[in-house]
């Protein structure tokens, strides 16, 4: 395993949504992809998007590419998500600079802490809730439903 793949989980999303019968197109996730700056590659069983400054209310805003695929798993048909987010992975950084301001400079200890606590938080509650939204949106629009059971990646 090279080094950068040890730490993509930083900034990238994946997983696994199974479903009851394997599609035979991504047309139900058509509309998740029709917004502006979107641009989309399809295959018979692979679908690629890379998004140019998305709007606020697009449902994927927050991921500049991915790949959605269907597979087959032991337990059945299934897609197959890996979605990449830079603001992540700035979060994710932006606490070091922050904490070494902090530590460096008196008077900015505790701004600087707070701002690096800040960013710190942003990165968790984003990496959990994109990752939960963008499982949801895939859910509702293969399955038309809350039940589908989460695989992980």
């Amino acid at each position: 395993m090279s080094w950068l793949r040890a730490i993509d989980w930083i900034w990238h999303v994946r997983g696994t949504l199974a479903l009851p019968a394997r599609p035979t197109s991504f047309n139900a996730l058509e509309p998740v992809f029709e917004e502006r700056g979107t641009t989309v590659e399809r295959g018979p069983d692979t679908l690629a998007f890379h998004k140019d400054n998305p709007d606020s209310q697009d449902k994927l805003a927050s991921f500049e590419h991915g790949t959605l695929q269907f597979v087959a798993t032991e337990k059945g048909p299934a897609l197959r998500y890996d979605l990449t987010s830079h603001p992540l992975l700035w979060c994710f950084i932006a606490p070091a600079p922050f904490a070494a301001l902090a530590y460096a400079a008196q008077p900015m200890r505790t701004p600087g802490y707070i701002f690096a606590g800040i960013f710190a938080a942003l990165y968790l509650a984003g990496r959990v809730i994109e990752q939960r939204n963008a499982h949801k949106l895939f859910r509702e629009r293969l399955l038309g439903t809350d039940t589908a059971e989460a695989v992980p990646a």
